[in-house]
């Protein structure tokens, strides 16, 4: 036959806690009234007992101040961390608000910090949240509270527990009691509430996005997460809930999955796989259906006790698995407040909430972890951005003297071949100035070569150089366009949106030097043929010096002649007289001449040499110069702007990198002096 285990749900306490009370008052009476060593021994019992609790409490206490100690140093890291703006969809997230956090350890600063007087009213919080209207969150509380054998009025009491809470009210608390309920506490006589040995409080939640369900949640002792896989699929909330927040990742959390088998062997190998999906490592994964224990009360509670009807209840209530979600409570409420039973209920419900107050410590840290590391990658993508940026502009200056002066080949690039070609069109003026046609061009050698110079200096590739300025002024825009889109890229909250940075880039668009003219590319050409103008005044004065000497060498030879044929035929009354004869006056006439001539020849042919040697020079400078043009119009016009972004933007990420550095070393530090205390207790 089946038996009733109506006594294993705790219906039966009552009457055995009863009992030994009545026996712990015979125990008393009789040990009044025993000898001295008993009474001694007793004593020693009593001293010990007091002894024991003394330390736990002790303990506990050394808990809390030391979590008090945390929770201070972590309250005073999240403005350094966390972004003060208000939560938005298209900002930040609730987790990442600092005002949420902050609201969330002030709570817990609150129960850790409670007055002698106001710790005996502290309730332990276990807070039930159904993710969806089909999650049963309402069926789950009533299968955990009800019993089966309570009053008719005490069910209508729990099952109607909605309908008596005002309109538009968000969330229900239970608690155990006998008085009437008040306010939005609703007062239940169910064993469930006493089973732990603590002051239990159940607070049941509608679904909601709003921050109040978000905060209470989290300051929960014990967060149970109903999810019907169904209507949300469990990787919609895990590793993490953005709309509303769950306390997922926290520790203690209880997460509770609908399921139509829970006991079943297949369901218990989808644990793995659940916990798999989320960040804490020992998430309480618990498959209920709290339908069926429904089902199982009302075969009990609602017709006549038949061993037929105890059968389906025990089976039902079994088989639903709702006995796992108490014995996850039971598990984190010992771990709080250890097995000790001499401890005042007031110092569990405290250790209970210095264990929670260490697990969102150590959540809020986490959470402090995941937005330094988000902006890590922030900075990593900020980075990306210039270094994309910087890549095309290392592309353009590699291609822009190949596009300019294209490549060299037997002739080399454009600037040799304008410079050769303008030296073979100079060539055919220089070739025309010969020796004897310098008596009547003598005054015009400076003119007839500077015009052609003029005429033949890099005409093509001077109207080349123009056409890629125009080009350059074209990339030039491009490269400022792509810098402030960069730079808008940011939001005003943004770390990287900088006022100053888009200020100087400013500045430099509206300088008057930063618009690329047209003879950006010209200046050398002009510079260089200018230079020509020394070596052609300095030709132009060899001319001179030439023709001066081959006419004075040729005057002088015929003089020398003029002076033999004087003598021999007495000329002049015979005052001259060269002493030499007409032949030898007329042949050294003729040598000077021809020498003078020579000598005079030689120089102005030196003179040209020397001209075209500064040519040359001044060919091979152009070259220099107009490939340093080149670049320093690039480096000062065209990526001035993109260049001065992103300078400015990698000055930042250096900045912000080494603050992140810092707060990621003083969480660590927080982290490991939570985890170095709970090492500590555990060993004792």
């Amino acid at each position: 036959m089946p038996t009733c285990l109506a006594s294993s749900s705790g219906l039966l306490r009552p009457a055995l806690h009863a009992r030994s009370s009545h026996t712990r008052q015979l125990a008393t009476y009789a040990a009044r009234r025993v000898a001295g060593s008993r009474k001694t021994s007793s004593g020693v019992r009593r001293a010990a007992l007091s002894t024991a609790a003394t330390g736990t409490s002790a303990k506990h206490e050394e808990q809390r101040a030391h979590t008090l100690t945390v929770l201070h140093k972590t309250t005073a890291l999240l403005p350094r961390v966390l972004s003060s703006s208000r939560p938005s969809p298209d900002g930040i997230s609730l987790q990442e608000s600092l005002q949420f956090w902050e609201d969330v350890l002030g709570q817990v600063y609150e129960d850790l910090s409670l007055a002698p007087g106001q710790k005996e009213k502290g309730v332990v919080r276990v807070a039930v949240y159904g993710v969806d209207e089909l999650s049963n969150a309402r069926d789950l509380v009533t299968a955990l509270l009800e019993d089966p054998f309570v009053s008719d009025e005490q069910k209508k009491i729990l099952r109607s527990r909605w309908e008596a809470q005002p309109e538009g009210s968000r969330f229900v608390r239970i608690q155990y009691g006998t008085s009437p309920s008040t306010g939005d506490v609703v007062h239940v006589q169910s064993s469930w509430l006493q089973h732990f040995g603590v002051p239990l409080e159940v607070s049941e939640y509608k679904p909601s996005s709003s921050p109040e369900t978000a905060k209470a949640l989290f300051t929960a002792d014990v967060p149970i997460i109903l999810c019907n896989p169904a209507s949300t699929p469990l990787p919609s909330i895990l590793p993490v809930s953005p709309d509303p927040p769950l306390p997922l990742s926290r520790q203690h959390t209880v997460l509770a999955v609908l399921s139509p088998s829970p006991t079943s062997s297949a369901t218990a190998a989808q644990a793995s796989h659940v916990k798999g999906l989320a960040v804490q490592e020992d998430l309480r994964v618990v498959f209920v259906d709290p339908t069926r224990a429904l089902h199982g009360l009302e075969q009990l509670g609602y017709a006549p006790a038949t061993p037929l009807s105890v059968q389906r209840y025990q089976d039902d209530v079994t088989g639903s698995n709702v006995a796992g979600i108490t014995h996850a409570v039971k598990d984190i409420i010992s771990q709080a407040v250890g097995s000790s039973t001499t401890v005042p209920e007031s110092a569990k419900v405290v250790a209970m909430h210095t264990q929670t107050g260490r697990a969102l410590v150590k959540e809020v840290l986490l959470n402090c972890r995941n937005v330094l590391r988000h902006a890590e990658l922030e900075a990593d993508t900020v980075l990306t951005g210039t270094s994309t940026l910087r890549g095309q502009m290392e592309e353009a200056k590699a291609k822009v003297h190949l596009d300019v002066f294209g490549a060299s080949g037997n002739d080399g690039d454009e600037i040799a071949k304008a410079v050769g070609h303008a030296r073979r069109s100079v060539k055919v003026t220089m070739d025309s100035l010969q020796w004897y046609k310098l008596f009547w061009r003598v005054d015009d050698i400076r003119e007839v070569v500077t015009a052609a110079v003029d005429r033949a200096w890099c005409r093509d590739l001077e109207r080349k150089l123009v056409f890629h300025a125009g080009r350059l002024a074209a990339l030039q825009s491009s490269f400022k366009d792509s810098a402030a889109a960069l730079c808008r890229s940011f939001p005003p909250s943004s770390p990287y949106h900088s006022p100053v940075l888009h200020n100087t880039l400013e500045r430099i668009v509206s300088a008057p030097s930063y618009p690329l003219a047209a003879t950006a590319l010209t200046s050398p050409l002009h510079a260089r043929q200018s230079q020509l103008g020394f070596p052609t005044e300095r030709l132009h004065v060899a001319a001179q010096r030439a023709v001066i000497t081959m006419s004075g060498s040729i005057l002088g030879g015929f003089g020398v002649a003029w002076s033999g044929w004087a003598s021999e035929l007495g000329l002049a009354g015979g005052f001259i007289n060269v002493g030499m004869s007409v032949e030898t006056a007329l042949g050294v006439g003729m040598l000077g001449a021809v020498l003078g001539v020579r000598w005079a020849v030689g120089r102005w042919d030196k003179a040209k040499k020397r001209w075209w040697k500064d040519w040359d020079r001044v060919g091979e400078g152009l070259e220099r110069d107009l490939k340093d043009a080149l670049t320093r119009t690039m480096d000062q016009h065209v990526v001035l702007v993109s260049e001065t972004a992103c300078t400015g933007l990698e000055k930042i990420v250096a900045k912000r990198k080494a603050e992140v550095q810092e707060l990621k070393e003083e969480v660590q530090s927080l982290e490991a002096e939570l985890d170095r205390h709970r090492h500590v207790d555990t060993s004792r």
